[in-house]
């Protein structure tokens, strides 16, 4: 059966009569995904054999440092070589250095490759924690080496302290090879909370354990289940120094400095800093941790007035303060689909989000749609199902999708936020911001003036996922392009399967808020639709 005679819809007419577990159903199956999607499909998480310890690092364009830091470690640590696994976060697996690092990664034993997209920050380094089945999971920069013997004393210290809710770390090691740096000294300097300082403790690797306020986060380690994570709404790169400190302390733990755990960081970057480094974004983490973990803001704004100017400054802030009090907080994480081959979709609809109160890096995740040219409905469906099974895993309370041509209505911010204090008190599984009635008129949920019961609603340009529902949903919605493609032959579309096969608790906010330019003339009220 070659390419050149067979149809797409003729072989699904053969599979859905054919036996799943025959070798010609695989067979054939495998031929229709390569068929059915252009590009590459969302990666899973590797499944990890269980270790003492995985040493985890997220790179992004940094092929050099990721192996050396690798090599290094399997060069002179083989003594924990059986005791460990590595895990290597790609941040930009599309960029020039991506193939080399995979191809790497391939030929290290025990070393687990996960490409990732849908967020670009430091803050990635919590999916170290969430993908790693380890008992300890050791956090490094990918450009970042060990003195000989180093790995084998943490091992002894965690073999020691088998339950201990400390964040572990050690002294920096200047290029001389000598000097070190304990620990962050809690002043601003140069658009960051935190600066190199140096405890006379430190200066013996045989001394001591001791208490720290901070430390530079290039190396840190961790027990996994006493891990309490980044703020999910961190974007960009800054801000975890000393909040992630502090967290662990308020969760019973302690920030401690292992004078033998010490560590070997590459400064330079000749070539320079491949990632976007913008003060705007570095200064709206540091006002989230100080909203969360109810700080006063003022030394953060006073430094970044200096940094930015106070004009610049001072628009970030009340960005920041209107996103605070905003609707779209309630969830977890916001997702916009958007396809490779049309960027100028992204920059489109970034712009119209701004105009309703997202107007940071971090407020909104590109997710890479699936590309399926011949059926879109196909990678429309696998894309959500990809979302949905990246909220179960990140652990995301709830996630709101987005498709790349959402348009909100003038007065999304008031009349959601009218919505959402409603659905905080009720269960649910799936709430639309907008969608199509066909002319349908619905009931108000019990006790509600906000949210309506839609039936036969259709459209997903703009919907949430409550966690209630992601295990179901992964299980009804099938992964593979081909079995979606058949699965499709019956419901058509995710939207019409919602509409007239899902049983759970699906809402409606009233009046809608969210629309797309081809429902204009479905819409009973105005949008602006630029």
């Amino acid at each position: 059966m070659s390419g050149n005679t067979w149809t797409v819809g003729g072989l699904i007419n053969v599979l859905k009569q054919v036996d799943r577990s025959s070798p010609f159903y695989e067979q054939a199956t495998r031929m229709l995904d390569r068929r059915l999607v252009k590009g590459s499909l969302p990666a899973t998480p590797p499944t990890m054999e269980p270790r003492r310890l995985t040493i985890g690092m997220c790179t992004f364009d940094d092929f050099d440092g990721v192996y050396f830091s690798l090599q290094a470690i399997r060069l002179y640590h083989p003594e924990v070589l059986d005791r460990v696994n590595f895990l290597v976060i790609d941040n930009n697996p599309t960029g020039a250095h991506s193939s080399h690092v995979r191809t790497l990664c391939e030929q290290v034993p025990d070393c687990y490759y996960f490409p990732y997209r849908s967020h670009v920050s430091t803050a990635v380094r919590d999916l170290l924690f969430r993908i790693s089945t380890s008992d300890f999971v050791l956090s490094m920069d990918c450009h970042v080496l060990f003195p000989p013997g180093v790995l084998a004393r943490l091992l002894d210290y965690m073999d020691a302290n088998p339950d201990t809710d400390d964040l572990l770390q050690g002294p920096l090691v200047y290029d001389d090879c000598t000097s070190v740096a304990s620990h962050f000294e809690p002043v601003w300097s140069r658009g960051m909370w935190g600066r190199w300082g140096n405890d006379p403790r430190a200066k013996e690797p045989d001394a001591e354990p001791f208490e720290i306020l901070m430390q530079g986060l290039g190396v840190f380690a961790c027990r996994r289940e006493a891990w309490p994570g980044f703020n999910r709404k961190f974007g960009c790169f800054g801000g975890e120094e000393g909040y992630i400190h502090e967290r662990v302390r308020r969760a019973g733990g302690r920030a401690l400095c292992l004078p033998f755990f010490r560590w070997l960081h590459r400064f330079g970057r000749p070539g320079g800093v491949p990632y976007p480094l913008p003060h705007r974004e570095r200064f709206r983490n540091y006002l989230l941790i100080a909203h969360e973990l109810g700080l006063d803001p003022g030394p953060a704004v006073d430094h970044f007035r200096h940094c930015m100017g106070t004009t610049a400054a001072d628009e970030v802030l009340e960005h920041v303060n209107q996103e605070l009090v905003g609707p779209f907080t309630f969830f977890d994480g916001i997702y916009c689909i958007n396809l490779d081959r049309q960027p100028e979709r992204w920059k489109s609809v970034q712009e119209h989000l701004r105009r309703v109160g997202l107007k940071f890096m971090g407020n909104v995740r590109r997710f890479p749609a699936v590309d399926t040219p011949e059926n879109h409905h196909i990678g429309c469906a696998l894309s959500h199902r990809a979302i949905i099974e990246e909220a179960r895993w990140q652990g995301l309370r709830n996630v709101l999708v987005l498709e790349d041509d959402v348009r909100f209505s003038p007065l999304a911010l008031p009349e959601l936020a009218a919505s959402l204090r409603e659905l905080e008190a009720r269960s649910w599984d799936l709430l639309y911001l907008g969608g199509t009635r066909w002319g349908r008129t619905y009931p108000l949920a019990p006790g509600c003036r906000h949210l309506e019961i839609p039936i036969g609603l259709t459209c997903t340009h703009a919907i949430a996922y409550n966690h209630t529902v992601y295990d179901s949903l992964l299980a009804d919605l099938p992964a593979r392009p081909s079995e979606m493609a058949i699965w499709l032959e019956t419901h058509r579309g995710i939207d019409q399967y919602y509409a007239s096969s899902f049983k759970g608790e699906i809402l409606l906010v009233r009046p809608p808020v969210a629309t797309q330019p081809n429902l204009k003339a479905h819409e009973t009220r105005s949008f602006v639709l630029e």
